[in-house]
């Protein structure tokens, strides 16, 4: 059981994986989390939410609180046989999924409201989930999952901003998001006030796929060709995540990076 407290490679039985974080150039604080659970087949990035208090707090409690909610979700019993995520439904899994993150979120929401210091802390959340046979990507916030397959990157998560929300009711055009004031502005996140509403998807595995989840230090600081580029040209999950972050923070660093990338 691994969290961000280091940086992570490792071999283990299906897959390889690693893990890191940077503060960036600009910011003195990493407010940004990570998690690679392997025996649960669990890995995720969690962004403390700059500007609110506490950031750096709402992240660590998403390290250590959500694996043991995704464990318990998966693991109710079934009459008197604790059940193993194959033998739910892909749609079961899907539900569970997003109640263990609305668990996540209402726990992070009773923290701030029960300790003044950490009011209004709050934190984005994507995570990945393999099963045998198929992979389960859920997402509050704007961190990000992306799948490389063959060459192509894909994107698996659609950011939960203003923007993004504007743009899906056609109130403003593309050129226009891309200076807008809520470009960063979240709509949902793990410890808001109001009911969250995650997005969990299903895919099947593919052989020699690359998944990268990262938060919006990345994805800001690099186009979609140029983190293309990096995963393709990079052998180790591990040698991968040092170049993105190295890239990010050459092309200004101006948020902290966190990347992990599963094989």
């Amino acid at each position: 059981m691994t969290s961000s407290s280091a940086n992570d490679s490792v071999c283990y039985g299906f897959t390889q994986y690693a893990g890191q974080t940077d503060p960036g150039l600009i910011r003195k604080k990493n407010e940004d989390n990570f998690g690679v659970f392997p025996k649960q087949g669990l890995f995720f990035v969690a962004d403390g939410v700059g500007g609110m208090p506490a950031g750096e707090i709402a992240s660590m409690l998403v390290v250590e609180v959500l694996p043991p909610l995704v464990k318990q979700r998966l693991e109710q019993k079934l009459t008197e046989q604790f059940a193993k995520p194959e033998k739910f439904s892909h749609s079961e899994i899907i539900l569970r999924l997003k109640q263990a993150v609305i668990d996540l979120s209402n726990r992070i929401l009773s923290e701030s409201q029960n300790h003044p210091q950490y009011a209004s802390m709050a934190s984005t959340l994507v995570l990945v989930l393999f099963t045998q046979t198929h992979l389960f990507i859920a997402h509050l916030g704007d961190s990000r999952a992306y799948i490389l397959k063959d060459e192509t990157l894909h994107q698996m998560t659609s950011d939960h901003t203003l923007v993004r929300h504007l743009l899906k009711a056609k109130a403003i055009t593309r050129e226009a998001a891309t200076h807008h004031p809520g470009k960063n502005q979240l709509v949902q996140y793990i410890g808001m006030a109001m009911a969250p509403n995650p997005e969990v998807t299903c895919v099947p595995r593919i052989p020699g796929e690359r998944v990268l989840l990262c938060s919006d230090g990345l994805s800001n600081m690099l186009s979609k060709r140029e983190i293309t580029q990096f995963l393709i040209k990079n052998s180790s999950p591990e040698t991968t995540c040092r170049a993105l972050i190295k890239a990010a923070n050459l092309a200004g660093g101006k948020d902290n990076i966190t990347v992990v990338l599963v094989e």
